[in-house]
């Protein structure tokens, strides 16, 4: 079995947040903000700095649930699989560096990944 394949589990686990994000997308676009400096650090749950950029400020307590479940990260590990090069990437408002997912809700790191991230 390759690693690409998607048991039901997980297909149904990811079509239920792209229901979220879809009803999220409002919010994608003005968490991000839509001015020229870059967003300040966000603080982990241990009072350090975030890995991602454009934290989770403003997100509810299950958007931020669907983040987890997909395991979101801030910064990839895979240079070949960021969050700007998904086909699932909705790209930031004129000089916002963070952009959006279509299954995820909230700013999303361009240079992000999560378990969801597909070829583009």
């Amino acid at each position: 079995m390759n690693n690409d394949s998607l048991n039901r589990k997980d297909f149904f686990k990811k079509v239920s947040l792209f229901g979220i994000g879809a009803l999220g997308a409002t919010t994608l676009l003005k968490a991000c903000g839509g001015g020229d400096d870059a967003p300040a650090p966000t603080m982990d749950s241990a009072g350090a700095p975030s890995a991602d950029p454009c934290g989770t400020e403003g997100l509810s307590e299950s958007e931020i649930a669907g983040r987890d479940a997909l395991n979101y990260i801030g910064q990839t590990e895979i240079p070949e699989q960021r969050c700007d090069n998904c086909a699932l990437w909705i790209a930031p408002e004129a000089g916002s560096p963070c952009g959006g997912c279509a299954i995820m809700a909230g700013p999303i790191n361009p240079a992000g990944w999560c378990t969801a991230w597909v070829a583009g």
